[in-house]
């Protein structure tokens, strides 16, 4: 685990090495004079729960630290980019919860592959590529998605087309890219995001060239969904996935 640079083990818990602490800032919930208070207005309180949640979820493998940690910094990273704050919790504890699992899977992999989707703005290509999948391979795969530049929703050509096809329920809000998706990927498949996902040692990595649905008409939109899923379909086979 202390190759990845996030956590380390210390006394049989993980808790953040100081790469960890300079990439997502200091761990917050002890008291002392270098504390950095985030401003988190009035979520403080479900925020909390939140973290107690999924401190007991990760019990006995990830620090307590660590989980407050995340849960604030995914917070700040979604209140970044929103225009409404109302359902900033619910995102915040879909959020951290998706990057607090793929940092315990490092450490501790299971049997299904880890698939990474990463585009521009996680609102078209990337969400087309996991629903997708997700509907082909159901649980043999686990599959997240992010964004070098992260949208407020998936665009809604997008979502109506997937919609049609029946597998618009397996999209996901779009998300920020992180570090520890990266690394608890087996591949990373971008799609027009240049130099923006950092290419850790490890994950084999996958670009993908297929133009950029969002804003396009309904009947490109179709024609982008159908190349994806025929790279989808060949990238199943190659990791020797059975699809239903």
């Amino acid at each position: 685990m202390e190759g990845a640079g996030l956590v380390q083990l210390v006394e049989g818990r993980y808790r953040p090495t100081g790469a960890a602490l300079v990439h997502f800032g200091a761990p917050l919930g002890h008291s002392g004079s270098d504390h950095v208070r985030i401003d988190v207005g009035e979520h403080e309180r479900i925020l909390g729960t939140i973290t107690e949640e999924l401190v007991a979820r990760h019990h006995g493998t990830l620090a307590p630290e660590t989980v407050h940690a995340f849960v604030l910094e995914s917070y700040q990273l979604l209140a970044s980019r929103a225009t409404v704050r109302r359902h900033l919790p619910q995102l915040t504890a879909r959020f951290a919860a998706d990057r607090l699992s793929a940092l315990a899977s490092i450490q501790l992999p299971g049997p299904a592959a880890d698939v990474l989707f990463v585009c521009v703005r996680n609102a078209g290509r990337s969400q087309i590529a996991a629903a997708l999948m997700r509907s082909a391979a159901g649980e043999s795969v686990r599959i997240r998605t992010a964004g070098s530049a992260p949208a407020a929703q998936v665009d809604p050509v997008v979502g109506a087309e997937l919609t049609r096809l029946g597998v618009g329920q397996l999209t996901e809000f779009p998300r920020p890219l992180t570090d520890e998706v990266v690394r608890a990927s087996a591949v990373v498949v971008t799609m027009g995001c240049g130099d923006a996902c950092p290419v850790i040692p490890g994950p084999r990595y996958v670009d993908w060239e297929v133009p950029d649905p969002v804003g396009r008409p309904a009947h490109e939109v179709r024609g982008i969904i159908s190349d994806i899923r025929d790279r989808v379909g060949a990238l199943l086979v190659e990791l020797g996935v059975a699809t239903g």
